[in-house]
């Protein structure tokens, strides 16, 4: 996947945030939009997946949370093994019953699932959790695409490091936290959403783009990026930097 195809996925990521109202938790629309660029009837985010602090942060209907609480409970299925694995895993609960037979066994009692699909969201070095996806149908999404997205919204989700230690030699951290702020304003001023998103957006092109959140918040008030609705602008900066 090149540099334009992933800045124009995180386009569209930032447009789907912005398209579901404040009121809704960011890892609601996180889940949502990441169902809607990718494709299927319904989503689950589930971090610490196989841990014993394993929490379900959304579901978008309610097959998706019975899907969710099934692997839990019976300790299989896609879910546990992607996140184990690290790597993404599908199944068509119709006619495989060999890998997970007692998942594939519940899940063909769940009304409208015939596939699940699941991709660990690895932000960094290590896996944090898993998306599902689950749909009525045989084909399954993009994977490259599909990864990447749940890199980036892993990326969204996770908080930010401890600021570096301020030394004689440079301006220290509160100018960087101060540029960040500054860039924050600049986000959600573009895109009309919240700090919060705006935040996470951040953190998902700095991932997407192997930088550091303190660089993105400076091309961004140095007006070299900006998150525009339409994703023009970012797509534009992408081909000029390739």
């Amino acid at each position: 996947m090149d540099r334009v195809d992933r800045t124009t996925l995180l386009a569209r990521l930032a447009r789907k945030i912005a398209e579901y109202g404040p009121e809704l938790p960011l890892e609601t629309r996180l889940c949502r939009a990441y169902l809607a660029i990718v494709g299927g009837d319904g989503a689950a985010i589930t971090l610490s997946y196989t841990e014993p602090s394993r929490v379900t942060l959304c579901a978008t209907d309610d097959v998706a949370a019975r899907l969710e609480d099934l692997q839990d409970v019976l300790g299989e299925g896609p879910g546990p093994t992607a996140y184990v694995a690290e790597t993404a895993m599908a199944t068509d609960v119709r006619v495989d019953r060999d890998r997970w037979p007692l998942f594939t066994e519940a899940a063909r009692e769940v009304p409208g699932v015939r596939t699940v699909y699941a991709v660990p969201m690895r932000p960094g070095q290590r896996t944090i959790g898993v998306l599902t996806v689950h749909q009525n149908a045989d084909d399954l999404p993009d994977g490259d695409r599909a990864q990447f997205l749940a890199d980036a919204i892993g990326a969204a989700l996770m908080k930010d490091p401890p600021p570096p230690v301020e030394s004689d030699l440079d301006p220290g951290p509160w100018s960087t936290r101060a540029q960040i702020h500054q860039a924050t304003g600049m986000v959600l001023m573009q895109l009309r959403i919240s700090p919060t998103d705006a935040m996470a957006l951040m953190r998902a092109h700095a991932f997407s783009h192997s930088t550091t959140l303190a660089e993105v918040a400076e091309q961004i008030t140095s007006r070299r990026l900006r998150f525009s609705d339409d994703g023009t602008d970012a797509e534009h900066d992408a081909e000029s930097e390739s």
